[in-house]
């Protein structure tokens, strides 16, 4: 079965490089200033274009949760963090949410977390929405879409994985095939590597 990956344009390349080379320009040309370096080599898998690795800093960040308190990227170092963002209007995002809820719970106990970013939506769009589709995850609310221009993302639905050191290690635009094993190799990697292996 071929796999599908869809995206939904929101920028353009030009933004990227703006943004503290986190796009797909400073991708090509290599990491940004000040960057922390890992070295990826040792992972498990290939994700047979699934992912790709990342190349940037890692934005640091705090945002309001559906829950109304604020949660901090930085909050959930110890855990790999699954950072996706999403709107309720993007088909690609709501066709991946059963997948990606499973992927949480499987792995749920031995330290992944899961952190869906919501892009420019009210509170009062986002809750009646999940009453219908549960995200299985903590919900942050990027109501300007600052948060989602510092990762130079260009369109939805965006999904990052976060080291336990609170790096950005791989990312995708575009649907994933949350069933790939080269994601589950990548997750299985992160979850086993030591808080100061990346470091």
């Amino acid at each position: 079965m071929q796999r599908r990956h869809f995206l939904y344009a929101l920028g353009t390349l030009s933004a990227a490089g703006a943004l503290g080379g986190t796009g797909t320009q400073a991708l090509a040309a290599g990491p940004v200033k000040g960057a922390t370096e890992v070295d990826d080599s040792a992972l498990a898998g290939t994700s047979g274009g699934t992912l790709a690795t990342w190349r940037g800093a890692t934005p640091a960040f705090a945002l309001e949760g559906l829950d109304g308190k604020t949660h901090a990227l930085s909050q959930y170092r110890g855990r790999v963090v699954i950072l996706n963002f999403w709107a309720t209007w993007c088909g690609p995002c709501r066709n991946e949410i059963p997948a990606m809820g499973e992927v949480v719970r499987r792995y749920r106990e031995r330290g992944l977390a899961l952190l869906a970013v919501n892009y420019k939506e009210p509170a009062t769009t986002v809750k009646p929405f999940l009453d219908k589709l549960p995200i299985d995850g903590t919900v942050l609310l990027d109501t300007d879409g600052a948060v989602y221009k510092r990762f130079g993302s260009l369109g939805l639905p965006a999904t990052y994985l976060v080291d336990r050191t609170g790096n950005a290690r791989f990312w995708r635009m575009g649907e994933l095939e949350w069933t790939d094993v080269g994601l589950h190799g990548h997750i299985e990697a992160l979850l086993t590597q030591k808080t100061g292996a990346a470091a």
